[in-house]
């Protein structure tokens, strides 16, 4: 009997053993299983996530955490401006003037021609053929005499005749005798002739030759304007405009000079010259315009120069339309399964945004929109949280984007959860 009972002992010792090494099996099985095996294995094929479970209330996480539904890095956004960028430049006066100048002057002096004496007077005097015009000599005299006076304009006879009025008209200086540069003037009396023991003789005062010069200080004028870099890397055209408001009748060649350019001259050199943006004669009162290329605009400042050759024109609403490339805010798309939108919709769980900054010193104000749904956000803390109305949400296809209603926006990451 005693044989009997330790018979039964020892089997049951020997289930025992089987039973825990059996179970040790499974466990080391279960444990070197992958997660998603070893969840599969666990909580079965219903309403999981990744680790999620819907469960029956709020939240319903099991203990593996929310689920990532969507996580994207926008990076620096800026405001959407409108893409064309007028720049304004003031108006521009262009005119040419004719000022009389003197070019020599000599106070007093006598001529005179007799059998015992003869005297001339010299006058050496600078012209310029580029601008002068209209030369004169005019002088006065004491007395009128019946002697004629001569004057010689580098060795060519231009006058002859007696004075009879003490301040003749002037004589004119013809300009095809006037050389570029020293020129020579000789006045002088002619001889008594048959009465040689007389002398002709004139006392001459406020001799003075004078022109008119052609003043063109105020034929080129230069304004300048700025042209930021952003404009300048999304280039898309630009355009000079302006009104000129001149008589047609007067108007001359009008030349426009946008900056400088540099032209290859040989192959080891190049040269910097004007860059010619219009050369010609404009319609008076007619606004005009010519597109600029972008290697005729600078980033920071640029020149812009009128230059006439005679006439006025006054330029009038100058501006330099730019027109930029239309960057929009990134769009980032999210699929909803039907499973996880109606966990969202039941209230069996909630769809958390998360939108990561790059500081906690400035603030944040801007918007997210999902499915054309706007949610602003104001804050100076380094992540701002909320949760997605699930009213806004569809299932399958969702978009989001983040719109700056500041300067300068910086995300550093937007992330959806499912939690």
């Amino acid at each position: 009997m005693v044989c009997g009972r330790s018979r039964r002992g020892q089997n049951a010792s020997s289930a025992a053993i089987l039973v825990a090494l059996v179970g040790g099996l499974l466990i080391a099985y279960i444990l070197f299983l992958p997660p998603a095996e070893r969840e599969k294995l666990l909580f079965g094929d219903e309403g999981g996530y990744g680790g999620y479970n819907p469960g029956t209330g709020p939240g319903g996480v099991v203990g593996y955490g929310p689920v990532l539904v969507l996580r994207e890095t926008p990076g620096t956004l800026r405001p959407l401006k409108s893409p064309l960028n007028e720049h304004n430049v003031p108006s521009a006066t262009i005119y040419t003037a004719i000022q009389t100048q003197e070019v020599k002057f000599i106070d007093s002096a006598v001529i005179k021609n007799g059998i015992f004496a003869q005297r001339d007077l010299d006058m050496e005097f600078y012209a310029s053929n580029q601008g002068s015009r209209n030369f004169l000599l005019s002088f006065n005299v004491d007395e009128a005499g019946y002697g004629r006076i001569r004057v010689l304009l580098n060795g060519h006879l231009i006058y002859e005749r007696p004075v009879r009025e003490r301040s003749p008209a002037p004589i004119a200086l013809p300009l095809d005798y006037i050389l570029d540069g020293e020129n020579h003037l000789v006045i002088q009396t002619e001889d008594a002739g048959l009465a040689f023991w007389r002398s002709n003789a004139y006392f001459l005062h406020n001799i003075l030759i004078s022109a008119d010069v052609l003043d063109e200080s105020g034929a080129v004028v230069t304004q300048r304007f700025t042209i930021s870099e952003t404009e300048i890397a999304q280039f898309e055209s630009a355009q000079l405009q302006f009104v000129p408001d001149c008589k047609q009748a007067d108007a001359t060649r009008l030349v426009v000079q946008m900056n400088t350019k540099l032209v290859r001259i040989s192959p080891n050199r190049t040269e910097e010259v004007p860059n010619i943006v219009f050369n010609g004669r404009p319609d008076c009162g007619v606004p005009f315009r010519t597109e600029l290329s972008k290697d005729s605009l600078r980033a920071g400042e640029n020149t812009l120069l009128f230059a006439s050759q005679g006439g006025q024109y006054i330029i009038d609403r100058i501006k330099v339309v730019v027109r930029v490339k239309e960057n929009d805010y990134p769009v980032y798309y999210l699929n909803l399964p039907r499973e996880m939108y109606d966990t969202i919709d039941l209230g069996r769980g909630q769809l958390r945004m998360t939108v990561t900054f790059t500081d906690y010193r400035t603030q944040k104000n801007g918007e997210v929109v999902i499915n054309g749904f706007v949610h602003a956000f104001h804050t100076q803390d380094y992540a701002y949280q909320a949760v997605i109305d699930p009213g806004v949400l569809t299932p399958g296809p969702n978009t989001l984007q983040i719109i700056p209603l500041i300067d300068r926006l910086d995300v550093a990451e937007v992330k959806l959860e499912l939690v």
